[in-house]
């Protein structure tokens, strides 16, 4: 500070040195961090954090208030730092899209979910342990006076990821319409074509 002129002294990027201001007045803000809490959340509602640990969402452009996992939304300062203006408009945009979901007396499911086959299911439980979506439960049942396990699929968690099939060593759960001999079939199409 000259006598009473404020001088700032910035690096500017595109110029690739520093430069000099000499601003009226200079307003400082408080920072803003995220919330400890957020990690927790993180893991609960199986979204993900950018590396400041904010909340990440969906698609920055096509979908900027969603988060990956279906019917979750953010706006404010769980996203980011941002100003009033820009956190009440990110909030409405939140509002309209849960009300989207709201309106509607029904949802229509996943169509790609993973189905368990009864007769090859031996209750095992790898697939329980993989599931990302924690969509597969192991339970037990009665049968004939034995006690018997099987995985049971919650659809409306399931993704159809496939991490369940992958590690299924009977085949008893299997993703509708992606079973082992469709895939089977796709690779060797693949190779023949590419060969």
């Amino acid at each position: 500070m000259e006598g009473e002129q404020i001088t700032v002294r910035v690096y500017e990027p595109s110029l690739g040195e520093y430069i000099e201001l000499n601003p009226d007045f200079l307003v400082l803000s408080a920072a803003i961090v995220p919330n400890p809490d957020n990690e927790k959340l993180a893991q609960i509602f199986k979204i993900s954090l950018t590396q400041d640990k904010f909340f990440l969402e969906a698609h920055m452009k096509l979908r900027p208030v969603d988060f990956s996992s279906d019917g979750l939304f953010m706006c404010g300062l769980a996203h980011g730092p941002k100003f009033i203006p820009e956190s009440i408009v990110q909030g409405q945009a939140a509002a309209s899209r849960a009300a989207t979901i709201l309106s509607k007396s029904k949802l229509q499911g996943e169509a790609i979910i993973a189905e368990v086959f009864e007769e090859n299911c031996d209750g095992c439980g790898y697939c329980v342990g993989v599931c990302p979506f924690m969509a597969i439960k192991l339970f037990e049942y009665m049968y004939q006076g034995e006690v018997k396990k099987m995985v049971e699929v919650n659809e409306s968690l399931c993704k159809g990821c496939g991490c369940c099939m992958a590690t299924c060593p009977k085949r008893g759960i299997m993703v509708k319409n992606f079973d082992l001999d469709i895939l089977s079939a796709m690779i060797e199409t693949a190779l023949l074509s590419s060969g």
